[in-house]
């Protein structure tokens, strides 16, 4: 990551990045008064008929990044897979660096995220979400991390980052090493680590104690049953739900697990779709196409998915990392449980994996093309895109691997993107592919 002897002290933030606006979003982000009344903002919205799913996801992020910014909790530092009900359940908040980019990106605020890390020589061709994560730390833009938990999987560029972030704060850096081979050893290795590091948190970090573990483990548990419920109606034709919006809400599967918010979120986006099943009320009406979409998406620009939805008629029917790939977690045996959690991610491991359950969501959310997003910069997605192809390509189904920045709107090619979006369903349009799946 950054060169030997680089230091990433505040001098750096005043060469690149340090604008007016982010100064001040730096200072309201740590003010008592801006909590409470971001709480009665969302309290209004309710009032006057908010969405109740969007209303319990605004509240998820707004409480986390309260005890965060606040510093009313431990706030530990984690990578994208790392099972985050070991730190709701050691009575912490997790914050996601790589993900809290994708809401920097949303809102304009990348850029300067991004200046910052390039002036201190991070090259460009590094994943965005990772260099803007770093940048927004330096910037002190996210809050300052007690500690930071990373796992050697998926991801080579998230551990680094992070590491680079603990150095920056100097905190405790732990690192779950993965096994790469699924096997009872390799998953007593594991567990014994998830227990040793969070036997280390609670000696390192004031505040923090396994006392939580129960009610944690027990919050991810009943949210997933509600998210269980949500995949099963989104099998329905046509889609109950939105694919732009379900791929903007990927965050919220990847950090919030253990929440007691999770739940609630889920809970009321299941009756969402319920709801728009018995209306009829679908977002897009006059379904043509259903996609599955693997890897993330633009966070920067809605326009992909408005040519997708609303001029093409074609809805994403699944996300890939919105897949459930665990089992129930068991209280008993926490640890262990968190490993097997870990393991059984369809990212880790041979790539066959990885490609079953692609064809388990093509199956079962009746999909007629799969569109991969080439996020710039990762080596994980990228690197398997010819065998995935190959795969598809056997199979019958349409496959597109679509060039594009998930964070750093410079990189966008977003008019190349749409002419290959166009095309795409053009070849699916010539292959009558609805009439024979």
């Amino acid at each position: 990551m950054a060169p030997e002897g680089v230091k990433t002290t505040k001098s750096h933030r005043e060469i690149a990045g340090e604008t007016r606006r982010i100064k001040v979003i730096r200072a309201l982000a740590r003010k008592s008064w801006v909590h409470s009344a971001a709480k009665l903002v969302i309290n209004y919205m309710e009032r006057r008929g908010g969405t109740p799913y969007q209303i319990n996801a605004i509240r998820c992020f707004a409480d986390d990044f309260k005890h965060a910014y606040l510093r009313e909790k431990p706030c530990i530092f984690t990578s994208a897979f790392v099972p985050n009900e070991l730190i709701y359940g050691l009575g912490g908040v997790p914050f996601l660096p790589e993900a809290a980019s994708g809401f920097a990106a949303s809102f304009g605020f990348a850029k300067e995220s991004l200046a910052v890390c390039e002036s201190l020589w991070y090259s460009p061709d590094l994943c965005s979400f990772h260099r803007a994560g770093v940048g927004a730390s330096v910037l002190e833009l996210a809050p300052k991390p007690a500690a930071v938990v990373v796992s050697s999987h998926l991801c080579d560029g998230g551990k680094r980052s992070l590491y680079q972030i603990s150095q920056y704060h100097d905190c405790p850096f732990y690192i779950l090493d993965v096994p790469y081979t699924n096997s009872l050893q390799s998953l007593d290795r594991l567990g014994k680590q998830i227990e040793e590091v969070a036997q280390s948190l609670e000696q390192e970090v004031p505040g923090l104690s396994k006392d939580h573990m129960d009610e944690a483990i027990a919050n991810s548990n009943a949210a997933c049953s509600h998210y269980l419920d949500l995949c099963n109606l989104r099998t329905n034709i046509p889609s109950p739900w939105r694919g732009r919006e379900a791929l903007s809400y990927v965050v919220l599967f990847l950090w919030s697990w253990g929440s007691p918010w999770l739940t609630k979120f889920y809970q009321a986006l299941a009756k969402h779709a319920g709801d728009i099943v018995q209306s009829g009320e679908y977002p897009v009406r006059n379904e043509r196409f259903r996609l599955a979409w693997l890897n993330l998406r633009p966070y920067y620009s809605p326009r992909l998915f408005d040519y997708l939805e609303d001029e093409c008629e074609v809805s994403i029917a699944f996300e890939e990392f919105s897949y459930m790939y665990w089992d129930p977690l068991d209280a008993r045996d926490p640890y262990v449980s968190l490993a097997k959690k870990i393991m059984s991610n369809p990212g880790w491991g041979p790539i066959e994996r990885r490609l079953e359950v692609i064809n388990r969501i093509v199956g079962e959310f009746s999909v007629d093309g799969v569109v991969q997003f080439a996020q710039w910069g990762c080596r994980q997605h990228n690197g398997g895109a010819s065998v995935l192809s190959d795969y598809l390509r056997k199979k019958g189904i349409p496959f597109l691997n679509l060039d594009g920045d998930g964070v750093d709107a410079r990189n966008s090619g977003e008019a190349q993107s749409l002419t290959r979006l166009g095309a795409f369903v053009e070849l699916m349009e010539s292959r009558n592919i609805r009439n024979s799946r």
